[in-house]
């Protein structure tokens, strides 16, 4: 299976088979007071060959700039060969919670089991907290 696309977005809605998306992708996160509980929309964009990759599982991990796990969300899905097609695709719009201590550069992190210490794809994920003024 092939990642097209892995990163946050400001907002991220399957619309039409596709994702339509805000603030792809989000490169800072403004918070007006830290410790916060946020939602971070994420896109994750698949292909693979056909023939390959029926029921994959991923784990979506938000980690501290320190490392902690902040949080895991699991990706599953049962994905047929569609006839005649020699490859498939698919798109996902989450909604990751995320709960954030203090500023800094998290990280979001693509990964084959909840368990593992080196994600397949990461992002970083500056947080900026109270004093930061955001771009006009």
């Amino acid at each position: 299976m092939r990642v097209l696309a892995f990163a946050p977005s400001a907002s991220a809605v399957i619309e039409d088979g596709g994702v339509t998306t805000r603030g792809f992708p989000l490169t800072n996160v403004y918070l007006a007071r830290l410790p916060a509980q946020i939602t971070v929309p994420l896109v994750l964009a698949v292909c693979t060959q056909a023939g390959s990759d029926y029921d994959p599982r991923r784990y979506i991990v938000a980690r501290s700039p320190s490392g902690e796990r902040l949080s895991v969300l699991e990706c599953s899905w049962h994905w047929p060969d569609q006839e005649g097609e020699p490859f498939k695709f698919r798109v996902f719009a989450h909604q990751l919670p995320i709960a954030v201590q203090f500023a800094g550069v998290h990280t979001i992190g693509l990964y084959h089991s909840p368990d593992a210490t080196q994600p397949a794809y990461v992002f970083p994920l500056p947080v900026k907290g109270p004093g930061a003024a955001p771009p006009s």
